[in-house]
Order: C-alpha cells, then sequence, then structure tokens
C-alpha cells in the first residue's frame, strides 16, 4: 500500500471472514470474475467453492499478479486493468463479479472508466451482479437509476470493519 496507495485499498490483506462471506454470495452464479485480487485472502476463498474453470482472476500490480499465478497454477489469472478485463470478458451465463477494487482511493481517471466498464458489463449480462466491500458507511460509488445497490451486511472481524454491498441491474430497465 505505501508504494501504489491509490490502487491498493486496505494495509491488510481481506479477513478470512470477509472472504468466505464474499465467496458464498458469489458461488451460485455461473461464471465468477475477481477484480482487484491482490494478495489472493479472496481468490483462494472463491477456489473452494467456485469450478476453477468458471473462475477468473485480474490483478493490476504485476508483482501480485505473478505472485498469484505461481500459488494458484491451475486458475485464470490476468494482470490487467479491471476495466480492460470486464471490456474483453466472455461468458455465457450469469457472472459474479467479485470486487476488491478501491473506488474510493482510485484515480478519477481510473475510478471513471471501471465504473462505466461494470455498468456496460452488468446491462448486457442478465443475472450478473457486482459484490463489493467497502470500509466506508456509502455505497461503493454512485449508479444510474436503472441500477440498484443493496447493503448485504458488515464485517466486523475484519480490519477494518468492512461492509458488503451488491450491485444489480433492476428489471425491466
Amino acid at each position: 500500500m505505501l508504494k501504489d496507495p491509490r490502487t491498493t485499498g486496505a494495509l491488510a490483506p481481506s479477513s478470512a471472514r470477509l472472504a468466505r462471506e464474499l465467496a458464498n454470495l458469489a458461488k451460485d452464479s455461473e461464471n465468477v470474475l475477481e477484480l482487484g485480487a491482490g494478495t489472493g485472502a479472496i481468490t483462494q476463498a472463491l477456489s473452494k467453492v467456485v469450478n476453477q474453470e468458471k473462475l477468473q482472476i485480474v490483478e493490476l500490480q504485476k508483482k501480485l499478479a505473478v505472485s498469484l499465478k505461481k500459488q494458484y497454477p491451475n486458475l485464470k489469472i490476468v494482470h490487467s486493468s479491471a476495466h480492460f478485463a470486464l471490456d474483453n470478458y466472455r461468458h455465457c451465463g450469469s457472472v459474479a463479479v467479485v470486487s476488491s477494487l478501491p473506488f474510493r482511493s482510485l484515480p478519477p481517471a481510473m475510478k471513471h472508466l471501471t465504473v462505466q466498464s461494470l455498468l456496460a458489463f452488468l446491462k448486457v449480462s442478465p443475472g450478473s451482479q457486482l459484490i463489493q466491500y467497502t470500509y466506508g458507511l456509502r455505497a461503493p460509488f454512485r449508479a444510474p437509476a436503472e441500477f440498484k445497490w443493496r447493503q448485504i451486511k458488515w464485517v466486523f472481524t475484519n480490519f477494518p470493519p468492512a461492509c458488503i454491498w451488491v450491485l444489480t441491474k433492476t428489471p425491466d430497465q
């Protein structure tokens, strides 16, 4: 975090409890795309409940992506920005996008590109959802009226405490 504070969201990896909660929300989707995998705390939980052929991991920081490839040689690990990965992701069926992206601290241009890609992805992917956690009291970012944020739960055993949110496209929009 000290080397690149604007693209790293926390001083410590996500807790095992937070990782399990996120993985459990994603496990019934036909495909799972993890954005901002970092050190792999959430990747580990996802790999236990999601078939490896249906799981793709994305990490922007090269050192972390290389480390994840060594740690999880059977998973598809992509060294890429989140918006590029979303714009080029090919799938069939519903997708749970599990994100650890630090929206509150991302550089404005990167945040804008990423949010636009997420919204476009959810718009054309029926049944898909963004599963995101944040350390703040509000939704991770503002979404247009055709989308709905739901606050799922707080995980107080995480440091700092984290709130899980789910974003979906509202029906008939």
